[in-house]
């Protein structure tokens, strides 16, 4: 069958529609039902036996998908640069080509999971995509499941299985509605027994996820009413980068960031904080420093600073070395402690091999070391009995949505996620940064505070809440409460046990499926994947008890 033909272009539109919909599941749109029937077209274009088809349609749907989620690159790349939109668009093209690939594996798995276990694939599908999910790199982890990050009842999920546990019910209900479609008008040809029982687990999952979540959101809020309150500011401006970048002095972005602080300097505040790159120089130049800690001094409050850091190379090998850090300075005006980010942002901090020779000759892009160790600052907030300390730990931009880097950095009571979304412009791409961001907050069991430059700043509790959120490119000078409760969550605990034996599971059911006459290697994965997959169940309800 052709793509463009009669039979075929039906197929393509259903495919361009589960890609280009779940740019509207993500924010600013924010359409989270749409997620749940998402790839029942898609699905449901499927030809049995035409891997070679299928394939095309899913990689139609990859690449469409990410092609739209991700086409603030664009504009960022033509704003920034001296590559025009045109080119940039390319760029961003030749993006989804390669991360749209795993949407073509995933369609070709479909139908052999359906031939060997029947309806059974609906369970199992599941599992094989989350495997893809947890596998395939990514430089942008954009999980399924992070897009439910403002249903609060099947958010709680993300406790236990991280964003990969919301992924298996997203695509397993999406799989349950399309084994529902007549046969007619899908690729499914019918069976002698219709999907029911397999339906009836989806929905059971369903029902136990949702009980879980109002359990467990209940509890947090319980705790919450009771505990400790940090009050911090959240600071941002609106202007643009552009704007930015085009003063004369850049003197004028520090006094901008004075003036906005100032009006909190009345106000009973324990922590002020500057986001990522609010300070043009070092934070600890001597002249600097004496404003800072007059300014600490007279409000009383600890300072984080986001500021980058200039150092002679030991090595002489380069004129100096550059890390995008920040500062903490205590109420006495005095540095207590520098983190310098350990996961720079590639392509905006720094150019990775094998394209880093062409510096010369993009301009835009940063030569930003990467930091060596996670550091955990200790600061106080004042109550009636007196300053009582807390600890918190500062992902900074790109490092609060990797797994690696927020587990460095989860020892802690408090994270101050600070960052310069600015760069992205009035794009989509402050909204999903924030996304991806808060979700940490939920899976390691620790509330956040994460003040943007231009926006999105907000506060966000361990279940997921957000309060205080502010809109993009406004000017912001507010205290608000954070409360200090953690969480020791099943997800904090096991880390990715979850994802790794559903992808035992995924697998191995499919190696079964595709290799029938290789009993020892299709059993034994089968084997392992059926023990993961009870192991993962009793531990859900383990949890939830």
């Amino acid at each position: 069958m052709k793509l463009l033909s009669r039979q075929g272009l039906p197929r393509v539109l259903a495919a361009l529609f589960s890609g280009v919909v779940l740019s509207f599941v993500s924010p600013p749109s924010g359409l989270a039902f749409l997620h749940w029937f998402a790839f029942v077209p898609l699905l449901c274009a499927l030809v049995p036996d035409d891997t070679k088809l299928n394939f095309k349609l899913g990689y139609i749907t990859g690449v469409s998908g990410v092609f739209c989620l991700f086409f603030w690159l664009a504009q960022t790349i033509d704003l920034f640069s001296n590559i025009p939109l045109a080119a940039a668009s390319l760029v961003v093209l030749l993006f989804a080509l390669v991360w749209g690939l795993p949407y073509g594996l995933l369609a070709m798995a479909v139908h052999p999971l359906r031939n060997r276990y029947g309806h059974g694939w609906i369970l199992l599908f599941p599992t094989v995509w989350v495997a893809v999910e947890y596998l395939w790199p990514s430089l942008f982890p954009y999980y399924q499941g992070v897009g439910q990050y403002r249903t609060p009842w099947i958010w709680q999920l993300a406790s236990i299985f991280g964003a990969y546990g919301i992924s298996y019910l997203i695509i397993a209900v999406n799989a349950a509605l399309a084994s529902l479609v007549p046969s007619h008008l899908s690729g499914f040809p019918a069976l002698e027994r219709r999907p029911l029982p397999q339906v009836a687990v989806v929905g059971l999952l369903m029902a136990a996820t949702l009980g879980f979540g109002v359990w467990r959101f209940q509890m947090v809020e319980d705790v919450l009413a009771t505990a400790p309150r940090l009050k911090a500011s959240i600071l941002q401006q609106k202007i643009t980068m552009v704007e930015r970048m085009a003063e004369r002095r850049g003197t004028t972005a520090f006094r901008s960031w004075i003036d906005i602080t100032r009006p909190v300097l009345g106000q009973p505040v324990d922590l002020v904080v500057w986001p990522e790159g609010s300070m043009p120089y070092n934070p600890t130049e001597e002249k600097v420093a004496a404003v800072l800690k007059k300014l600490t001094v007279e409000g009383n409050f600890n300072f984080l600073v986001g500021g980058g850091t200039m150092e002679e190379d030991p090595t002489g090998q380069n004129d100096y070395i550059a890390h995008n850090s920040c500062y903490l300075f205590n109420r006495q005006g005095e540095v207590t402690g520098r983190y310098d980010k350990m996961v720079p942002l590639p392509f905006g901090e720094y150019l990775p091999w094998p394209i880093s020779y062409l510096r010369g000759y993009i301009r835009g892009p940063g030569n930003f070391r990467a930091g060596t160790e996670p550091h955990v600052f200790t600061a106080d907030r004042m109550t009636t009995e007196g300053p009582v300390p807390f600890r918190f730990t500062t992902p900074i931009c790109y490092e609060a949505i990797l797994e690696r880097a927020m587990r460095k950095l989860m020892d802690t009571d408090i994270f101050v996620n600070i960052t310069n979304d600015g760069w992205f412009g009035d794009t989509a791409a402050p909204h999903q940064h924030a996304m991806l961001s808060v979700a940490y907050a939920t899976t390691l069991g620790r509330p956040m505070l994460r003040v943007a430059y231009t926006g999105v700043s907000m506060v966000v509790e361990p279940h997921g809440v957000i309060r205080e959120e502010t809109k993009p490119y406004t000017d912001v000078s507010r205290v608000v409460e954070v409360p200090l409760a953690s969480f020791e969550t099943p997800y904090r605990t096991w880390g990715a046990l979850f994802p790794l034996l559903a992808a035992l599971t995924g697998l191995g059911s499919l190696a079964v499926a595709l290799w029938p006459r290789r009993m020892l290697v299709s059993v034994l994965l089968g084997a392992i994947g059926f023990i993961a997959l009870i192991v993962d169940l009793v531990t859900w309800f383990a949890a939830a008890a």
